[in-house]
């Protein structure tokens, strides 16, 4: 159950960041680049080039893609277990004195 909850944190924190990046895929690379920041020198001059923004972007797409699917999946595979519980419930059977049997 926790697993679950946590993969679905997952595909929507991806399904954000893959949004972010679609739609403003310079400010992504720029909040990337304040992450490399601490490992490399003059990170601040880097300017990406046109076709790496627009791949970029590409790859935000993706991200959306595949962080929605991969929540429908999730969600999807929920209701399977759900559905599974439900149809292994035992049937009560009373038996009366005279030794019918009648379903609840």
């Amino acid at each position: 159950m926790v697993c679950s909850k946590l993969l679905k944190l997952c595909y929507a924190s991806s399904a954000l960041y893959g949004l972010l990046t679609a739609l403003a895929p310079k400010r992504s690379l720029s909040l990337s680049l304040k992450c490399w920041h601490r490992g490399f020198e003059n990170v601040s001059e880097l300017e990406p080039k046109p076709w790496y923004v627009r791949s970029t972007r590409a790859v935000g797409i993706g991200m959306v893609a595949a962080g929605l699917a991969g929540f429908a999946l999730e969600e999807r595979a929920r209701g399977a277990a759900a559905t599974a519980d439900a149809d292994s419930e035992v049937d009560i059977v009373e038996v009366d004195v005279d030794g019918d049997e009648s379903d609840d």
